[in-house]
């Protein structure tokens, strides 16, 4: 560390501990102070971004953004998430990859009694009560991807569900995490949109728990994962809803899903969906955080097997059932 990088670090030490009194005003006069020994720090520039944006000074906070962009263009700390959510970069499709392997790679030490403990988190539980219905449907042996699979949570749910379990997900240190647990046959580190070959093409069941709110468009992934199924396989998933056409970026940038965009992917991509329920999937700043349970098979199968797996005027078959 430089001279002059040692003492912006220092700085900017000093502005966050302002920021967590909630002075904005001395914060930002210390991380200024930060950028005058280092303007070459990308985080100072983020930093000093964020500082604006909860002083409520919009303008400086953009333009602190587009210098850190200037940069960091791979936008390890999200920048252009900021930028959008401030309406100041057009919408994306998703979150940058690199931000998001980032992100999660920082918070793996800490993701379960964070999402267990503090916000309430069970996304898996609802994804295995949505699915087990059509669980006695899926041809045996039964294979399944945990897309998303992050520390493992989802294997442990769904524990005496499967025969074997794979994992992908974007931060090598949630794989590390999830491989400590035994429960995986293989984990991969890799992209959900382009999954690598060292996973099945077999899959009679697909879980998607609280990671395509990363993606706005779906089809990729959706793709992807029918590539990799068996004739007849269900994917099962959770989505946060929204009301615009056919996504938005939600303040917690997280991306919100509409119904209709979402039942045209699923078509587009190969899948009939079969039940899509509501329910609280976490706790955010003390309210619930509602979302969708979705239950999706290959339609191929769908139609010879829809019979037997909804009974006429059962209320697994309706939309917009409550999950709890």
């Amino acid at each position: 560390m430089s001279k002059d990088r040692l003492s912006a670090s220092r700085r900017l030490d000093v502005a966050l501990a302002l920021v967590a009194q909630g002075d904005y005003v001395a914060a930002i006069d210390v991380a200024r102070a930060a950028l005058s020994a280092d303007m070459e720090w990308e985080e100072a520039h983020f930093t000093l971004g964020d500082i604006y944006e909860r002083a409520g000074e919009k303008e400086n906070a953009i333009e602190a953004y587009r210098q850190y962009l200037i940069l960091d263009p791979v936008d390890r700390m999200g920048a252009e998430v900021r930028l959008t959510l401030l309406g100041a970069a057009a919408m994306r499709d998703r979150l940058p990859p690199d931000y998001v392997r980032a992100l999660f790679d920082d918070y793996a030490p800490r993701f379960e009694i964070s999402l267990r403990d503090r916000l309430a988190y069970r996304g898996p539980e609802l994804l295995l009560e949505a699915v087990r219905p059509y669980l006695p449907a899926l041809l045996r042996p039964l294979e399944v991807l945990d897309l998303g699979c992050g520390t493992g949570l989802v294997g442990e749910v769904f524990a005496g569900q499967f025969d074997a379990i794979d994992g992908i997900d974007l931060s090598p240190r949630m794989i590390n995490r999830a491989r400590t647990k035994g429960i995986y046959r293989t984990l991969v580190a890799g992209d959900i949109t382009d999954m690598p070959d060292d996973l099945g093409q077999e899959y009679g069941l697909v879980i998607a728990a609280d990671v395509l709110n990363y993606l706005g468009d779906l089809a990729p992934a959706l793709r992807a994962a029918h590539a990799r199924m068996k004739s007849g396989g269900c994917m099962v998933l959770t989505l946060e809803h929204g009301d615009t056409f056919p996504f938005d970026l939600g303040p917690g940038q997280r991306f919100r899903h509409h119904q209709r965009a979402v039942t045209e992917w699923m078509e587009e991509c190969g899948f009939e969906i079969v039940s899509d329920a509501l329910g609280v999937l976490r706790q955010e700043k003390g309210n619930p955080v509602e979302g969708r349970i979705i239950v999706a098979r290959t339609i191929s199968e769908f139609t010879m097997l829809a019979s037997d797996l909804i009974a006429p005027g059962d209320p697994d078959q309706a939309s917009g059932q409550t999950l709890h």
